[in-house]
């Protein structure tokens, strides 16, 4: 979603500034959408091969298609159109307003399954005995509707995107053309795309945190107490403790979806403050900078298969299948039969 392109008349940037720069943003973009495409296709054949797949998979299996989405409407339509094209656009007015439209669908509904993910993660953590014994199976819920959202949220964007004729140029951008509807139009966006999504995640691992908090409280409490009153009849009284709440299958991949929330907010910082800066004509870089930082929030997309690969390389191909009934079913992501 290259909100500052898109503009020819508000943004700080203009579209002939960009004529030493189409070269940059054409390699960039096709060698962001190379990676995406291949590593999120990856994930997808190999989760689409398991049988059985548990939550958190079905939740990486669904944002790995809208990763893939990402790499395929939005940064290589970027490519293409800002890249090769130079920024002109020949399809027509409807067509525009579709992919702009497409491009903020794919970007939210990637976004909404990393907030799912996170809300997934704490009523794992905070109701574990559910999930145990199946009464807890919200997340298909929370998938569905994470794409729901992500279609119709964005149907704002149709009145303000178009085909815009500048000089004698068609250009694919924002119609809107007083400089606080363009600010509005910026703002709003990236609380869509960012400051929800984040705010959102953060709301849900402080909350996993207080859980995780009182279950290692109150597991230190009944442990000192399972000592005191240990005695000759009572042998492994000690051994009885509430540990088992909180496996570590689910401190694993509580870990690997921090880790790919902590991710989300790398790759999309520099874009939304170098936005932000733009859409208020703040210039502390080079205007080349500008350009490839807007365009890195990508990235994100790339991140989160080799996250989710790296923690379970068990499942790979290639991957070791040495490990236990034990450990493949209940104490590791690698399981393709679990209830984490």
């Amino acid at each position: 979603m290259e909100i500052n392109s898109s503009n020819v008349n508000q943004s700080g940037i203009d579209q002939h500034d960009l004529s030493g720069s189409y070269v940059a943003i054409s390699v960039l973009c096709f060698l962001m959408a190379a990676v995406i495409i291949s590593l999120n296709g990856l994930v997808i054949f190999i989760l689409a091969r398991q049988k059985g797949n548990n939550r958190l998979h079905f939740f990486i299996f669904h944002l790995a298609i809208a990763d893939l989405c990402v790499g395929l409407v939005s940064v290589l339509g970027e490519g293409v159109f800002s890249g090769i094209l130079r920024g002109e656009w020949f399809m027509g007015d409807v067509m525009c307003r579709t992919w702009r439209y497409s491009t903020v669908v794919v970007l939210i509904v990637s976004n909404n399954l990393l907030i799912g993910m996170s809300v997934d993660r704490y009523l794992a953590v905070r109701y574990p005995l559910r999930a145990i014994t199946g009464e807890y199976r919200p997340y298909k819920a929370i998938i569905i509707c994470s794409w729901v959202m992500a279609l119709l949220i964005p149907v704002w964007t149709f009145p303000y995107t178009g085909a815009v004729l500048y000089e004698t140029t068609y250009y694919c951008g924002v119609t809107i053309t007083t400089d606080l509807g363009w600010k509005l139009y910026v703002g709003f966006t990236l609380l869509l795309v960012f400051f929800i999504p984040f705010l959102a995640v953060s709301v849900c691992y402080i909350c996993i945190t207080v859980v995780v908090w009182e279950h290692w409280r109150k597991s230190r409490n009944l442990t000192e107490m399972n000592y005191i009153l240990e005695d000759s009849t009572c042998k492994p009284c000690h051994e009885t403790n509430n540990s088992g709440l909180l496996p570590k299958a689910r401190i694993k991949t509580i870990k690997m979806t921090l880790i790919i929330c902590f991710a989300f907010l790398i790759c999309w910082l520099p874009a939304t403050v170098f936005h932000i800066l733009d859409v208020y004509q703040i210039s502390v870089l080079d205007v080349r900078y500008y350009i490839v930082l807007q365009r890195l929030y990508p990235l994100n997309s790339a991140c989160n298969p080799v996250i989710f690969l790296i923690f379970s390389r068990n499942i790979l191909p290639c991957g070791s299948t040495k490990s236990s009934d034990t450990t493949r079913g209940y104490e590791s992501v690698d399981t393709t039969n679990t209830t984490t």
